[in-house]
């Protein structure tokens, strides 16, 4: 007690002071504020808690439901594991995927049935990295986005000439469940003639950045290769500095990069570079779809640099 005298009000603080808190707590205090750390190795012993990566997890799905909000997922280079239609569900808000390693060693997705994706259903969720490998014809979309703020950057998307994505983005139908969906840096490389868009907008939505992405496809399908709105309102899009290389339609009836039937839909379309050997109609995109445009570039000829469209402002 005397001691405690002659400390007076100074031992009030000591509830501040991180060194008294035992190493146990303060992990769970970082945790709770930052939020924790969990691996995942396709080569590791069964049964790991995936708190390290010697004891990691071996599924992507186990370490989503393990996670609380916020926390980081490390998948390691080599990782190998098959997406099917009720496999991948990502349901905690606010956590982040990376996926390590480069070339071959990048981890690896399979999609082994036509409904196989990769559903997205909490918000604010960031995948990074990764290969995507459709191993079934027609498979209908990699990701399925229904919930706010999914960021994917830097994915990898193929097939065979017999096995193919449909799309690799696609939201829920439910207005407004997507809202600023972010796609950066993805390349989508496909062999087969019936994939459709690259990315698949399927409710009315806001805040969508599609940004730096690469399409090389052997599609012949009459849609919008890049993208496609269909009647849905979409406020705030921002659609920069893509590249689509495709075959197209023999007559585009739509645009080749991007279809929808929304006049209101609000908006900006630029520097984005597309080459299909379509030169009947080239349509760079679908009239009604009233967005700001500059500086896209279009040839349906592999022998010319592409021109301006649509047409340059009079004015």
């Amino acid at each position: 007690m005397g001691a405690l005298l002659k400390t007076g009000h100074r031992n009030r603080g000591i509830a501040n002071d991180v060194s008294v808190i035992p190493s146990q707590l303060q992990a769970i205090m970082f945790a709770q504020q930052f939020g924790a750390d969990w691996y995942v190795n396709s080569a590791a012993a069964s049964g790991g808690d995936g708190k390290s990566p010697d004891s990691a997890m071996t599924t992507l799905q186990a370490a989503v439901n393990a996670a609380s909000a916020n926390d980081r997922i490390y998948v390691a280079p080599g990782h190998a594991e098959t997406v099917t239609s009720s496999s991948h569900t990502l349901s905690k808000a606010g956590v982040t995927i990376f996926c390590l390693g480069s070339g071959t060693a990048v981890p690896a997705f399979t999609f082994s049935t036509a409904a196989a994706t990769i559903n997205v259903t909490a918000a604010n969720v960031t995948f990074i990295g990764g290969r995507f490998a459709a191993n079934f014809l027609d498979v209908a979309s990699a990701f399925t986005v229904s919930a706010v703020n999914f960021r994917c950057e830097g994915g990898y998307f193929h097939g065979g000439a017999s096995l193919n994505f449909l799309s690799c983005f696609t939201t829920g139908s439910t207005d407004n469940t997507a809202d600023g969906m972010t796609i950066v840096g993805n390349v989508w490389y496909n062999l087969d003639t019936s994939p459709l868009a690259f990315i698949s907008i399927l409710q009315a939505c806001i805040n969508l950045h599609i940004t730096d992405n690469i399409v090389d496809s052997a599609s012949t399908a009459d849609v919008g290769h890049f993208i496609t709105f269909a009647a849905k309102v979409v406020l705030n899009c921002r659609i920069l500095r893509n590249i689509l290389n495709v075959v197209g339609a023999t007559s585009q009836a739509v645009g080749i990069f991007a279809t929808g039937s929304s006049t209101t839909s609000t908006g900006i379309m630029a520097y984005n570079l597309v080459q299909s050997l379509d030169t009947t109609t080239e349509l760079l995109v679908t009239a009604t779809l009233d967005f700001a445009m500059f500086e896209n570039y279009y040839s349906g000829n592999l022998q010319a640099s592409g021109k301006l469209w649509p047409a340059v402002d009079a004015a």
